[in-house]
């Protein structure tokens, strides 16, 4: 994949995202994890890309993993309450990378809802992601 055809597949993903979060199918949705160089090609597009539809967007990095495997996020909530609650599990040590379930709440998942996200792309991420 070139790595336009990564940058558009990329937003296309943080797009499809927004639009379930600002069309109300979700409440709170996570980006595909972003290397280093894909945050800085576009991440800041991503951000402001969640701002135009309305919604709150905040970058997060996973510090918790040696350097060369980190990788970023963006988190796009409806509202500033539903991202305050993502943040307050976060600051209990809970991570999405390692488990969901403790987010299942603030995502809107339930344990049948869970194979119809991430699932789907979890083939096209290196195994440390």
């Amino acid at each position: 994949m070139t790595p336009m055809d990564r940058n558009s597949f990329i937003l296309g993903m943080v797009a499809a995202f927004c639009e379930c979060v600002a069309g109300g199918a979700k409440p709170l949705a996570l980006s595909p994890p972003l290397t280093h160089q894909d945050y800085a090609q576009v991440g800041q597009e991503a951000m402001t890309m969640a701002q135009r539809h309305g919604l709150v967007a905040y970058h997060e990095e996973n510090l918790d993993l040696p350097l060369p495997q980190r990788f970023h996020w963006v988190v796009v909530s409806r509202d500033q309450e539903r991202l305050e609650a993502y943040l307050a599990l976060r600051r209990q040590g809970f991570h999405p990378r390692r488990d969901l379930t403790p987010f299942f709440g603030v995502l809107g998942y339930t344990q049948q809802r869970i194979h119809t996200g991430y699932d789907a792309f979890h083939h096209l991420f290196p195994p440390e992601t």
